[in-house]
């Protein structure tokens, strides 16, 4: 239960760790950045000999933190609220939805809300600011137990190496059903309980997809606040190959596939997936479905072309930020190949959020789309010029200057969470044309813009790209071209 929420000041001297007041200057744009202490209990929970969940602890205290990115008008609120599960799994805390998304939350006045999903980040906080974030605890309610598997036990079962007895990732599937429940409410905890909130989404990436996947088949139907605390779910980057472990003493229990996909959901919920995790991460792996029955209303999505981190998602964003150098964090592309995959996935997801608020809202789902295509191996098949089949596509792919790859190449020892590989496989990269071959495919720059025109006003018209970045978009694919010899 949430007992106390209470806000962090934001000074010159103390201010969030990556503010986006800093990366979007939110302030010019009638935004504002807040920041808040959320202190309570929670259960920690266990799986079931019969695969249900029960509670293994009871009213475990601990202090987590949570972030608001609203406007400071209350009449330019748009009654829509995003929950982010922020990402963990680089030790960093990472708002990767709020990164591909924050143009379209801006734009129409949306609030979004970032919450820490797990303690493992709280020591690169406090490296951040000890003083701003010293008070945050995870603690385990049962330390004196030790864990029954190894590190490589956890490798084996496709698990994250990031226990620590002292704490308790499990403490957060409360943290998550308490804060959804709290922003609808008129509780005096509740930042927002001026505002008219119409409704709440949670959403999360990568690891934090697994998460959501989870919570909404164990935990949504069985939790009081769960069917009235989120009113859809945008799942993103999900990969399949491990499940989330509902506490961290069984995280190398082995996975069943069916924990892997959504089993029932009956709020509107859109899934989307680049090419890594619908490729060699596993999507391929377990079955996939969509549809528009009560019990079940869901649109999939495969973003052709994007890798997991892009260019602009995991390194542009930040800036070269100074604090994250100080703390030695700041995310890089360690791949060896000559250019990062930088394929404009934001676009895609902006387009899923509103189409997600319309379709809580008017109860109008998505227009469908077709997966990538997979060969025997599970594997994207690619066409004669490099690009895969399928999925969810912009200009940049049907009339493309370079193909898309969803690994790079790297030294062995460069990626920390997978340090044995020489494959990067969460960061693809770009393979230019020739300017010859782009001057055979379209004649001239003039040409292209009408082409990649056309083609984005038609996926405007299907509600794939918001018609506010349709411009930008086209600008992108026609200066792209011309800096690889398209005169």
């Amino acid at each position: 239960m949430i007992q106390k929420v209470e806000e962090i000041r934001v000074t010159e001297q103390s201010y969030p760790f990556a503010s986006a007041e800093r990366y979007c200057k939110l302030s010019e744009l009638g935004f504002v950045e807040k920041e808040y202490y959320m202190e309570g209990t929670a259960n920690v929970y266990q799986t079931m000999a019969d695969g249900t969940i029960g509670v293994k602890n009871a009213d475990a205290p601990y202090v987590n933190r949570f972030i608001v990115r609203m406007p400071q008008s209350p009449e330019a609120f748009s009654g829509n609220v995003t929950v982010e599960i922020i990402n963990a799994t680089s030790f960093m805390e990472i708002d990767r939805m709020w990164i591909l998304g924050w143009k379209e939350f801006v734009r129409r006045g949306d609030i979004y809300v970032g919450i820490t999903s797990k303690p493992n980040t709280i020591a690169k906080m406090v490296e951040f600011d000890q003083e701003r974030y010293g008070r945050l605890s995870w603690p385990n309610p049962t330390p004196e137990i030790p864990f029954s598997y190894t590190a490589d036990d956890v490798r084996k079962a496709g698990g994250l190496v990031d226990q620590d007895i002292q704490t308790e990732p499990g403490l957060f599937w409360d943290m998550l059903s308490e804060i959804g429940a709290l922003l609808k409410s008129d509780s005096e905890n509740n930042p927002l309980r001026d505002l008219d909130v119409r409704c709440v989404t949670a959403t999360g990436w990568s690891q934090s997809a697994g998460y959501l996947i989870r919570y909404i088949n164990d935990f949504v139907c069985r939790d009081e606040a769960g069917p009235n605390a989120y009113d859809g779910f945008l799942v993103a980057g999900a990969p399949r190959y491990f499940v989330i472990p509902v506490n961290q003493y069984e995280c190398a229990m082995p996975g069943r596939t069916e924990q892997c996909v959504i089993g029932s959901v009956k709020v509107p919920t859109i899934v989307m997936h680049t090419e890594c995790e619908n490729g060699h991460l596993g999507t391929a792996l377990v079955r996939r479905k969509e549809g528009d029955a009560s019990d079940f209303l869901c649109r999939q999505y495969d973003i052709t072309g994007a890798s997991h981190d892009t260019v602009y998602s995991y390194i542009d964003y930040y800036q070269k930020d100074e604090d994250l150098i100080r703390i030695h964090h700041l995310p890089e592309y360690v791949g060896k190949n000559a250019v990062a995959n930088n394929y404009p996935s934001q676009y895609l997801v902006a387009a899923a959020f509103r189409n997600l608020f319309y379709w809580i809202q008017t109860g109008v789902a998505p227009a469908k789309c077709d997966l990538i295509e997979l060969d025997c191996r599970g594997e994207n098949v690619k066409d004669a010029l490099g690009i895969s089949k399928g999925g969810l596509r912009t200009c940049l792919l049907d009339y493309p200057t370079g193909a898309y790859y969803n690994t790079s190449d790297i030294e062995k020892g460069a990626n920390p969470i997978f340090p044995d590989s020489d494959v990067e496989a969460l960061f693809g990269h770009e393979e230019p044309y020739p300017a010859e071959m782009l001057k055979f495919l379209y004649q001239d720059l003039e040409h292209y813009r009408a082409l990649v025109t056309e083609h984005t006003l038609a996926q405007v018209s299907k509600g794939f790209i918001v018609k506010e970045d349709a411009d930008e978009l086209i600008e992108m694919a026609v200066s792209l071209a011309k800096s690889r010899g398209l005169g």
